[in-house]
């Protein structure tokens, strides 16, 4: 099933490492992700940056990926400090009850996500063409609406 698909692509984000790679450098600048939807301030935001279409929905697989998992009360605005200019997509996931998994119902995320560029949900993970953003070198502010499902 499609949607199994997400879940185990969401589940992987949502257990996904801490990766903070240097990202200083020419012509690096500013990425905030502005989140908004979220239907409590209860557990955990996980986020993570990536820029490899083959990794994208699985972030933990990617080195290079920036991860960051925050407070749910305190994630409306994350500061991602200085990325370098590129093609990027963004996931998010809001574990709620803070036990570092998507929990799903037969299949059916049970918590909240978000990616870049907001795509329709489908029954099915997005695409990359879907969810890639382009960072320019100067600051840019990615906005995020978290969906429910459940």
């Amino acid at each position: 099933m499609r949607i199994a698909m997400m879940s185990v692509a969401l589940l992987a984000l949502a257990t996904a490492a801490g990766a903070t790679p240097d990202q200083a450098g020419t012509g690096s600048a500013d990425l905030q992700v502005q989140l908004t939807g979220l239907r409590s301030a209860k557990g955990l935001v996980h986020l993570c940056l990536t820029a490899s279409p083959a990794k994208f929905l699985n972030c933990k697989d990617d080195p290079a990926a920036v991860s960051r998992s925050v407070e749910a009360g305190k994630a409306a605005r994350l500061d991602l400090g200085k990325v370098r200019p590129g093609t990027y997509a963004l996931l998010i996931v809001h574990d709620e009850n803070r036990n570092g998994k998507l929990d799903m119902t037969l299949g059916i995320p049970r918590e909240g996500f978000g990616f870049s560029n907001n795509p329709a949900m489908k029954p099915r993970a997005p695409k990359w063409e879907e969810i890639r953003f382009t960072m320019p070198a100067s600051p840019t502010v990615q906005q995020i609406r978290i969906r429910y499902v459940l």
